[in-house]
């Protein structure tokens, strides 16, 4: 039939016509994302920016330099607990549509030790410390609805499966797993195979049709009426840094430290597809509704080693430094996808996939921090903080390190991502004794050549310190622009476009730290 010959143009045509969030392979979107970190540490760091690089003493500004501790002369314990919430506004089939998540988190819990030497002269006091700071914090949800006649997600799945017959799909009942490991055709076609969503035409084993589709006596295949269509795609989770940490003080002039980061890292995604006929009596099959549903959670550990710096050349002026080697990651990936529908021959049915799993590597570049600060007695404090890393050296292997398995994501990663230049500023002020206002931006550089993923963030907050030792610090942050990502519902088949949704997505956060020093 004629819809064989509009299915091979239309995947000749797919890398053309799809737009970022399916040109991106997942393997390598996924890298990149838990590769970037967007610092939270306590309340302080970030209404300041995080720009402490020079200035230390503060336990969030450990995962970006471990001589931040050398200048603590006593010791500290914080536990910051966080809101973050990301909004998204939604564009999809002449419909516009608004989402939030909101996750709480444990942004930051720590503690350091001084030692003082009894020295007068050269190191002065040494220093110990460990803190849990989180450094990426995902909370997103989008979603969207509309209404059309044009195409649908079971016609395009039906359109594209790859020369079987359905005997090849079928699940058979003393092992269901066999054709999701034995087939060609993707989990989601087996899926809509097993539930009748989609099926073959009489004297055609091969050739397939969804159950939103009619066709007519001569032979001409089409969608009698209006479907709703809808989306939901979601994620939470986070990259969690244990730092260990030591640091010295060489004469209150130069602090030095180095640190080991083991990184915890959770990520869990979600989507659903679903759609409804509008006048079920108008489809052959009876069809009313179907669903899919799809979840993937990442998880794994990381580790990677930093040095640092803090000098005083002058009173008041600090100049800090740090360098850290590539993070290493062992990750591992389970998913699972499931489908319902009704349709006259099959009824309401529910079949889900096995649970599928993988494990890999990914190995981040390393990263270097340059930073100046510049403080007046107890009353002023100011820090502007330099930072570099080249994404387009992230590397990807299976786990027993064999990179040829990742060869087109690792080509795609060079050629598509980029070095970053990031800058983070901050200040603080105590107008009255005991009480802090502090400020703070950040720019994140677009890490992707053709994607602009920049992100400005402002931030505020205010800080009180009590005679015995307590504290309480809080902190806002919130992004300034927004970042937007456009993708297609499905692919696109014989000829037809799928629908495209075009998302619009900022976050903010807010921090509370409680502190004791003693």
């Amino acid at each position: 039939m004629s819809r064989k010959f509009f299915t091979a143009i239309s995947v000749l045509a797919f890398g053309a016509l799809q737009l970022h969030a399916q040109l991106t392979p997942q393997y390598s979107h996924n890298a990149l994302l838990l590769s970037s970190q967007y610092y939270d540490g306590t309340a302080r760091s970030l209404a300041m920016g995080n720009a402490m690089t020079a200035l230390g003493g503060d336990l969030g500004a450990l995962s970006y330099n471990p001589a931040a501790s050398g200048v603590y002369r006593y010791s500290e314990f914080t536990l910051t607990p966080s809101v973050y919430t990301g909004l998204s506004h939604t564009s999809f089939l002449d419909s516009r549509s608004s989402s939030s998540r909101s996750r709480f988190a444990l942004s930051n819990i720590g503690w350091v030790g001084t030692f003082d030497t009894g020295r007068t002269r050269g190191l002065l006091n040494f220093n110990f410390a460990i803190t849990a700071n989180q450094t990426a914090n995902f909370a997103y949800r989008s979603s969207g609805s509309g209404l059309q006649s044009n195409s649908s997600y079971l016609a395009s799945l039906a359109a594209t499966v790859p020369g079987i017959t359905g005997d090849q799909m079928t699940m058979p009942e003393n092992y269901p797993e066999y054709p999701f490991y034995n087939s060609s055709a993707s989990w989601s076609q087996i899926l809509a195979w097993n539930t009748g969503l989609i099926d073959t035409l009489i004297g055609g084993p091969d050739v397939f049709l969804g159950a939103t589709e009619n066709i007519d006596g001569q032979g001409q295949i089409f969608i009698p009426g209006t479907i709703a269509q809808s989306y939901r795609r979601e994620k939470t989770g986070y990259v969690q840094d244990v730092v260990l940490n030591a640091s010295g003080n060489v004469d209150n002039i130069f602090f030095f430290g180095i640190s080991v980061t083991l990184q915890s890292i959770w990520l869990n995604e979600y989507t659903s597809i679903t759609e409804a006929a509008g006048n079920p009596a108008l489809f052959q099959t009876g069809f009313t509704d179907f669903t899919r549903e799809y979840t993937l959670t990442t998880s794994g550990m990381g580790v990677d080693v930093s040095a640092g710096f803090i000098v005083r050349p002058v009173a008041g002026l600090t100049i800090g430094g740090s360098i850290s080697t590539p993070n290493w990651m062992f990750l591992n990936e389970n998913w699972v996808e499931g489908m319902n529908g009704y349709t006259d021959s099959y009824g309401n049915s529910n079949v889900s996939s096995p649970t599928g799993s993988y494990s890999y590597r990914v190995t981040s570049p390393f990263k270097w921090n340059v930073g100046i600060g510049y403080t007046v007695g107890n009353f002023l404090a100011i820090g502007v903080d330099y930072e570099r890393t080249d994404y387009s050296g992230i590397l990807m292997s299976a786990r027993n390190g064999d990179r040829s398995v990742f060869q087109s994501d690792n080509e795609y990663i060079a050629s598509n991502f980029k070095a970053v230049d990031n800058i983070r500023a901050g200040i603080e002020a105590w107008p009255i004794n005991r009480l802090a206002i502090r400020f703070g931006y950040d720019y994140y550089g677009s890490s992707e050549r053709y994607f602009d993923n920049t992100r400005h963030y402002a931030s505020a907050g205010l800080g009180y310190r009590s005679p015995s030792g307590f504290f309480v610090d809080l902190a806002y942050q919130q992004q300034c622009n927004f970042n937007n990502n456009t993708f297609a519902l499905y692919d696109s088949y014989a000829g037809i476009s799928a629908p495209v949704a075009s998302e619009d997505y900022l976050n903010w956060k807010l921090l509370l730290t409680l502190g004791w020093r003693f």
